[in-house]
């Protein structure tokens, strides 16, 4: 079974981190343990999170949320233009 185009996406970034950080590790030689110990379990957290949050399940369980919220604004009242504006503000939010 291959990869798909954002799994390679995935791995593509995560070995591109991996060599930074080598790059980095290299040149910081006096950096105390404690930090490089930080620094790789935030890359793998980012990695693992961006793993999960690229699930095919889970990106169309936030679309079909952001349609049933833009729905239910339009239902109870806004117009077309101001329900968009405000899932587009949700969406944004939640990216932050």
């Amino acid at each position: 079974m291959g990869f798909e185009p954002m799994q390679k996406l995935i791995i593509l970034i995560f070995l591109l981190c991996a060599f930074w950080t080598d790059i980095l590790h290299a040149q910081n030689k006096h950096e105390l343990p404690a930090a490089n110990f930080l620094n790789e379990q935030l890359s793998a957290q980012l990695l693992n999170q961006t793993i999960a949050l690229s699930d095919p399940t889970l990106v169309k369980a936030q679309a079909m949320l952001l349609r049933k919220q833009y729905d239910a604004l339009i239902e109870v009242g806004f117009s077309k233009e101001e329900a968009m504006r405000i899932v587009v503000a949700m969406a944004s939010r939640d990216k932050e």
